[in-house]
């Protein structure tokens, strides 16, 4: 630890006057200069912390710390912050490195500007309206030989049905749902039925507007028609507010019901 009793007074009287408004690396370069002392910024933090010699200021600001940082070259700050408009990280990395002799990469240099909230304007990404960079070239002006004979073992011919296709009928799970596959073409909603709707409307037809196909014992990979029931939206939302789902199917039922009941008795009670 540090001995700060080494210093005579003309220091300490010294650090007490200048110190206010100054930050510590002027303020040790100017005492050393003064005085002939050898303090280091860190030592000078130190000396003032434990005499209670405060300088009025608070944390550094971004301008401050690059003034007084060391891992850095001096100007690298500003020109980084005023040549960077619609300069790639990479492009910003090779243009410091020329100048300056770092070793910015390019992920260093998007993480440097991001820290200090310098930007680009470079998106990586295609701008709305904005067009490619092949628009209206042919193959052959953009890639070589080699290269477009390389794709020709990848291109899906005329008909060709990829490998992963599932065939109609399959089964998947999606989301804690089954879904099973319908047909071969068009969206994938198209493709995809919910499970427990499709087995509904192959045994009672196609399910009425504002109508619910729901389990009975809440489990929804039991799609069994037994295990289905046909509610309204209305009926489904009192039900979950009154608790009256259950996991055994004959309560459930009850359960429903009790609710239809309710509705009914509502009902002749406003006529």
């Amino acid at each position: 630890m540090a001995n700060y009793n080494k210093y005579p007074q003309e220091v300490h009287d010294f650090v007490r006057e200048h110190c206010e408004g100054m930050r510590d690396p002027d303020l040790a370069e100017l005492c050393n200069k003064e005085l002939g002392t050898n303090f280091t910024p860190r030592k000078m933090k130190c000396f003032r912390a434990n005499y209670g010699y405060k300088n009025g200021l608070g944390r550094w600001s971004s301008e401050e710390y690059q003034k007084y940082q060391k891992r850095f070259p001096k100007g690298m700050h500003e020109f980084i912050r005023d040549n960077s408009w619609g300069v790639s990280s990479k492009e910003m990395a090779d243009m410091v490195n020329e100048k300056f002799g770092t070793d910015f990469t390019p992920a260093r240099m998007k993480v440097y500007r991001q820290r200090y909230g310098i930007k680009s304007g470079v998106t990586g990404w295609y701008q709305k309206n904005h067009p490619s960079g092949n628009k209206g070239m042919k193959q052959e002006e953009y890639m070589s030989q080699e290269a477009i004979e390389r794709t020709k073992a990848t291109r899906f011919k005329p008909g060709t049905i990829p490998p992963n296709t599932k065939p109609v009928g399959t089964i998947s799970v999606v989301d804690g749902y089954k879904l099973i596959k319908v047909k071969d073409k068009g969206k994938r909603w198209e493709m995809w039925k919910p499970l427990h709707r499709y087995v509904w409307e192959q045994h009672n037809g196609s399910i009425p507007d504002g109508m619910l196909v729901t389990f009975k014992d809440q489990d929804p990979m039991n799609c069994d028609i037994d295990n289905l029931m046909l509610i309204s939206r209305g009926e489904h939302i009192t039900m979950a507010k009154k608790h009256l789902r259950s996991k055994n199917p004959e309560l459930t039922e009850a359960g429903l019901g009790l609710v239809r009941l309710e509705k009914v008795i509502k009902d002749k009670k406003k006529k």
